[in-house]
């Protein structure tokens, strides 16, 4: 080999470490991008539904405190279910076991007699759902928490 080739070899393999490199860094910085671009898109669905779940639960709590479901009347609860059943599907096991509980709950409440002006002031004291609300609410921080790491 002649020995002008060299320095010839040695720039072209320098330009081609180059380009790798910086091939390579590029590809790492729009993967990266693209993964925490969806991780912020699954968490913010996650927490859409979190939230919907908390309005839809204080909607039909009010409701089951003064009336009861009569008959077969179960449409009252279907967004309840299916909101719960979306859960299943993403959420970790404490935050659907958390909604499950407040799912009874609600059902429970559906069945009882309904509660005077009286009983409800002191139901909002000291009732259960507050506390399972709270309970809930933890379980879905803990998951979103988990999930940015």
């Amino acid at each position: 080999m002649n020995p002008a080739y060299i320095p010839a070899f040695s720039a072209l393999a320098g330009a081609m470490i180059g380009g790798l490199t910086s091939l390579s860094t590029s590809w790492f910085t729009q993967h990266t991008q693209f993964r925490n671009a969806i991780r912020h898109e699954e968490r913010e669905k996650l927490e859409t539904l979190y939230r919907d779940f908390i309005d839809e639960t204080a909607v039909q709590f009010a409701d089951a405190l003064v009336h009861q479901i009569e008959g077969e009347d179960v449409s009252k609860v279907v967004r309840l279910y299916a909101l719960v059943g979306h859960m299943r599907v993403v959420s970790t096991r404490a935050v659907i076991d958390a909604a499950v509980r407040i799912e009874s709950l609600i059902l429970d409440t559906y069945l009882e007699p309904n509660r005077t002006v009286i009983e409800l002031r002191d139901y909002a004291r000291h009732g259960t759902m507050k506390n399972l609300l709270t309970e809930f609410s933890e379980a879905c921080r803990d998951d979103l928490a988990a999930r940015i790491r």
